[in-house]
């Protein structure tokens, strides 16, 4: 990564700025003079041009939710994003025309809303007639000349005898209209003036009186009236909806609009991130260190005045990250990315990852059939669907763990677990899909059979001795790594007397215990963790880092070493649930009798919901404890996190995929 500085002509700033954007390879940072830092503006003041862009964008962006809500809009999960030529993509004529469709989307959306309030409103009508519908009586009449006319309900719980005893004192009329499950739906006649009192006598009795404001004619003419509106109503509704699917035509020319105006956005943003005068322009920012030559062959044809420098050493945080990848180690992106991107002064880990992760991947998940399940979905998904970012790299660790899996499953015999064994078995014969083709010798009366069968003897034992040989390999190459980082930054002390000691006193363990020798490795080893811990510290320090570098080294190992034991357990559990499953399908044609079509049957019902349920258990376990062996005991030993993601001035689409020859 290099620093960059430009100073170019005010002029020419939307054409660099534009030029840069399609290099896609400038990082634009805000320069912030300290006079200026707290007195310079945010970018998004600085621009009405800006503000309106956003605007646009986010005009364009309800609209095509609105549309997608009436007119859905069906992408096959395969289906890749439609490509298109860089000139539509910085095509900015035609967003007048797109925002106008827009207009027109949302207006109608708008009144389709409110047309629905319209609908709650006369449903609700509708519903409060229900009761009163046997009344013949216009809502409107609210007296005559001598009386008052009134509604309401009381509670079923209470007598209607009682409240008619109420209002003889005040020579009211009560009768009933009908009678729900809880309440009553009365109406009362009284004389003029005594409304008070009548309510107030039935409040006893739980009345809760009724206006009709607004209604005119009786119950079952407002009922039909309701029923008209909401005719005419639905029918507006309709030709709104039909108006806004009738611009399905203009969803692709709305996508397009918004990465149009997205590309916009962004080259707007980096221009606030510049220093301007009348005349001049500056820019600061990163530049990836193999594009200086690019870089240098854009900006010729301009008057600009540029330079790179590498970054300050005693400021790493500041640097931008970009992982180097190819096609073997990109795919781990993810697996970093999920961490954290790795300091400037520290190491790419996707080289040191790609091995190890695939391999374990393999180990643990470890069936032939499963790893060419996982190796075709990766492919089909990227040859097909076309994926980027995240899920592009998740169809690379899908292929690559996938062969690690058909090959650990090969050495194990393993597809579908122990399928072929036990179709085998249902006509009297022993099958086995990998033939015997290696022995192992590993030590006097120990010898390991390829491929190897997990639910014999001591084979699961050889797995995991195995397994944590595997792990003190991995161990191994993560403390070279930091002793690398150390002697790089000229910490040679740490590196030889901290790092090293360790693994010269596992060799001198292994020299002096297992192999019968003398323990001079061991005591040199020991020796040189002792000289570290008096190099190191200081005072009385020198006598408790012995300790604790001892006790803590001690433990740290032993835990580091026992963690890689899941890779046998894994890989057995694996095996032996594919095994239950085959074997619980066998029931009926594994009693002796041949294969019969209830036998066959119930196996394929088992088999297909067993091996399902297996393999996205395991796929999800295999995953996460991998990342678990990468995250805490490999990155443990020698990862420097904390880096920032490099962001370049780039063209970013999210509807459409530029087409291949001007993505190279």
């Amino acid at each position: 990564m290099k620093k960059l500085k430009l100073i170019a002509v005010q002029s020419q700033k939307e054409d660099i700025l534009k030029d840069l954007m399609l290099l896609g390879c400038v990082q634009i940072d805000e320069p912030v003079s300290e006079e200026e830092e707290d007195d310079r503006p945010s970018g998004a003041l600085r621009s009405t041009a800006l503000m309106e862009y956003r605007s646009w964008k986010s005009t364009l962006s309800n609209a095509l939710d609105r549309l997608n809500k009436y007119s859905p809009y069906k992408k096959g999960l395969l289906t890749p994003l439609p490509e298109i030529g860089l000139d539509e993509i910085l095509d900015d004529s035609t967003i007048s025309e797109d925002l106008e469709a827009a207009q027109r989307i949302l207006d109608n959306d708008v009144a389709i809303r409110s047309i629905t309030a319209q609908e709650n409103r006369e449903h609700a009508t509708i519903s409060a007639m229900e009761p009163w519908l046997d009344m013949d009586q216009d809502l409107g009449q609210t007296h005559t000349e001598t009386c008052e006319i009134a509604y309401g309900t009381i509670p079923t719980h209470e007598s209607l005898d009682d409240a008619r005893t109420a209002l003889k004192e005040y020579d009211a009329d009560l009768s009933l209209v009908s009678e729900g499950k809880q309440f009553y739906f009365i109406c009362l006649v009284y004389y003029k003036g005594l409304g008070e009192d009548v309510v107030n006598a039935l409040k006893p009795l739980s009345f809760v009186p009724i206006v009709m404001t607004g209604l005119t004619g009786t119950p079952k003419e407002v009922t039909a009236k309701a029923q008209q509106a909401l005719e005419q109503l639905a029918e507006d509704k309709k030709k709104r909806t039909d108006a806004i699917i009738a611009e399905s035509d203009n969803r692709k020319k709305l996508q397009r609009g918004l990465d149009t105006l997205q590309t916009i956005i962004d080259r707007e943003e980096a221009g606030q991130k510049t220093l301007t005068t009348k005349s001049t322009f500056a820019i600061e920012g990163w530049l990836t260190a193999p594009d200086e030559e690019k870089l240098s062959e854009t900006l010729n044809k301009y008057t600009c005045a540029w330079e790179t420098e590498d970054p300050d050493p005693e400021k790493p945080e500041e640097v931008p990250i970009k992982l180097k990848s190819n096609k073997v180690t990109r795919p781990y992106n993810l697996v970093t990315e999920m961490y954290s991107l790795p300091a400037y002064n520290g190491l790419d880990p996707n080289p040191f990852i790609m091995p190890f992760f695939a391999l374990f991947f393999g180990i643990m998940f470890a069936d032939m059939a499963y790893g060419i399940i996982m190796f075709i979905a990766g492919m089909v998904l990227l040859k097909k669907a076309k994926p980027r970012g995240g899920m592009r790299y998740m169809s690379g660790l899908l292929i690559e763990c996938g062969i690690t899996t058909f090959v650990m499953g090969f050495l194990i015999n393993g597809f579908f677990g122990d399928l072929v064994t036990v179709v085998g078995g249902w006509f009297g014969k022993e099958i086995s899909l990998v033939p015997t083709f290696a022995s192992i010798h590993l030590a006097e009366g120990i010898d390991i059979s390829l491929p190897i069968n997990l639910l014999e003897g001591n084979n699961p034992l050889y797995v995991l001795i195995g397994a944590i040989c595997l792990g003190a390999i991995h161990l191994f190459v993560g403390s070279c790594i930091s002793t690398f980082l150390k002697c790089r930054e000229g910490n040679w002390i740490d590196a030889v007397f901290n790092d090293m000691s360790w693994w010269v006193i596992i060799i001198g363990l292994i020299v002096y215990f297992l192999l019968g020798k003398g323990p001079i490795v061991l005591f040199v080893g020991l020796a040189m963790m002792v000289l570290g811990s008096i190099l190191t510290n200081k005072g009385f320090g020198k006598i408790t880092g012995i300790v604790s570098g001892l006790y803590n080294g001690a433990t740290g190992y032993l835990g580091d070493f026992l963690s890689y034991s899941r890779l046998m357990a894994l890989m057995l559990a694996g095996s032996v649930i594919a095994s239950v499953f085959n074997q619980l399908g066998s029931l009926i044609n594994g009693s002796g009798k041949g294969p019969t079509v209830a036998g066959t049957i119930l196996f394929v019902i088992v088999f297909c919901i067993g091996h399902v349920l297996n393999f996205l258990l395991n796929i999800i376990g295999c995953f996460v404890h991998t990342l678990r062996l990468q995250y805490l005991e490999f990155f443990g030993k020698w990862y420097r996190d904390g880096g920032k993601a490099f962001k370049p001035l780039t063209i970013n689409t999210k509807f459409f995929d530029l087409t291949k020859e001007e993505k190279q």
